[in-house]
């Protein structure tokens, strides 16, 4: 009875001396908790040829787990088309096999052991694409303030082409003149509004409508027939000399002129010449002659100058019918104009004498002329008359005058 007693009393025992020796009814501790990854962000496409470079950065959270891969996802429009699996060290995939011209957006989704994380935003559209070839047999032919190019097709590869740029630079023109570019969907443009003599550099490129092919260029300068020239005469007592300048070349250099003589309406004889002045002979007196140049260029011949008129130069014959009357106490002088001017008008009259010695000369634009108390040197007193016109002075004719009763 005793030794039952006593082995409850030891089991009982062990039971709470175990308990007290660092039992707890506490659960045990748990680790961290695993979820799906984040979503990559600076998601970026660049596109090249039939195919798309998609970059990513890794999710800012892993979801607790280490990414083990990514899945790029591909959209044409809203469609999902293709998944491509890129391994978890990469921070980038090449997608290729695309069509070029369609356009493609892309998305980025990482995974871990626990699944799927979310997908990123889609990138812009960006679309695969060839760079097209280069034009050839480019050709310019210049004409009055254009050029006319035309070329053979560039080679498309594969894509079709949505036209041609054309960038034309004045080449000598300076840092202030700006290239101009123009657009056109044929393999020939005429470009128009340039200046005739300028050199300019033209330079066309095919267009995709997403790239463009590398450039061919020809350089040309426009040009036509020249202006006309500005044409000057000047009449001597045996020839007319003409002079010129041409300021408008047509853009290209003078190779000759040819100058026309006219009488009236009829073409005297014409005259071709290098040079920049000519001396018209064998022309007559107290005849107008008109005359007329025209300049000559690559182009061929220009614009006829203004018809001008010029006569032989010749000083006025003598005035006529000259009279001197001393009636009044005053000498007055009276004439008839000369019978010849040669075409060019008489613009002044001189009367002329000697007077104590020194000579005296008066002038008037009048056909009566009243001299003022003078000494007499003589009687009679001789006095000369001439007429002026542009060329000169005339010959002169003597004119008596008598004082008093001293007369003829």
């Amino acid at each position: 009875m005793n030794g039952r007693i006593c082995l409850l009393a030891a089991v009982l025992l062990g039971l709470f001396g175990g308990m007290g020796c660092g039992g707890s009814d506490d659960p045990p501790p748990q680790g961290p908790q695993v979820t799906v990854p984040g979503a990559p962000t600076q998601v970026a496409a660049v596109a090249g040829d039939s195919q798309v470079t998609v970059a990513w950065a890794a999710p800012a959270n892993n979801g607790g787990s280490a990414i083990l891969e990514y899945a790029v996802h591909v959209f044409s429009g809203e469609r999902e088309v293709r998944v491509v699996p890129s391994p978890a060290f990469a921070n980038q995939a090449l997608i290729s096999d695309l069509t070029n011209g369609t356009a493609y957006a892309f998305s980025v989704v990482a995974v871990n052991d626990r699944g799927r994380g979310a997908a990123s935003t889609r990138t812009a559209l960006v679309t695969p694409h060839v760079t097209p070839g280069a034009v050839s047999n480019l050709v310019a032919v210049p004409g009055n303030q254009e050029v006319v190019l035309t070329w053979e097709a560039a080679d498309g590869k594969g894509m079709a082409l949505t036209g041609y740029s054309i960038t034309v630079q004045a080449e000598d023109a300076g840092a202030e003149s700006q290239p101009v570019t123009v657009t056109v969907t044929e393999t020939r443009a005429t470009l128009v509004a340039l200046t005739n003599g300028t050199a300019y550099s033209f330079t066309v490129v095919a267009d995709n409508g997403h790239a463009q092919g590398p450039g061919s260029s020809v350089s040309a300068t426009p040009f036509t027939t020249p202006g006309a020239p500005a044409l000057t005469a000047r009449g001597y007592s045996t020839r007319v000399s003409l002079r010129w300048t041409t300021e408008d070349t047509g853009g290209r250099p003078i190779t000759g002129y040819l100058v026309t003589v006219y009488l009236n309406d009829e073409v005297l004889r014409t005259v071709e010449t290098t040079e920049l002045t000519l001396n018209v002979t064998g022309l007559l007196y107290s005849t107008t002659y008109h005359f007329t140049v025209v300049a000559r260029n690559e182009a061929g011949w220009g614009t006829i100058s203004e018809r001008i008129a010029s006569t032989l130069a010749r000083s006025p014959s003598v005035p006529l019918n000259a009279t001197c009357d001393t009636s009044s106490g005053n000498v007055t002088f009276a004439w008839e104009p000369p019978e010849f001017d040669y075409g060019y008008p008489v613009v002044e009259y001189r009367i002329a004498t000697m007077l104590r010695g020194y000579y005296t000369a008066w002038y008037t634009t009048k056909l009566r002329y009243v001299l003022p108390e003078i000494p007499r040197e003589g009687n009679p007193m001789r006095f000369s008359l001439v007429a002026q016109n542009a060329y000169g002075f005339g010959n002169s004719v003597e004119i008596y005058c008598y004082f008093d009763s001293l007369r003829p």
